[in-house]
């Protein structure tokens, strides 16, 4: 089994940021890491860094490690939370 990598998302992650997002997951694929992305922090994130995330959770099931509410509201917003894994019982949410 691949080890996994944690890509650390910070507390934003914009579209300035999408370029080095899809560069650091393609440098881990490449490499053979399994990739899991730590939302944990985040307070904003836009459209286009979230489709990024979706597109790599359409390769491979992410699981989430406490998410960030904020990361929820905006899945959802986006209707991106059920694709993505982020609704029922998988998801622990911090309070």
């Amino acid at each position: 089994m691949a080890k996994a990598k944690i890509i650390e998302c910070g507390d934003t992650l914009g579209i300035s940021g999408v370029g080095d997002l899809h560069t650091q997951i393609l440098m881990e694929l490449s490499e053979g890491h399994e990739i899991q992305f730590d939302v944990s922090q985040i307070e904003r994130i836009d459209a286009a860094a979230l489709q990024m995330i979706y597109a790599y959770s359409k390769e491979q099931t992410l699981e989430w490690n406490e998410p960030s509410e904020a990361f929820i509201r905006s899945a959802k917003l986006l209707g991106l939370a059920g694709l993505m894994n982020l609704e029922g019982d998988s998801v622990e949410l911090t309070h």
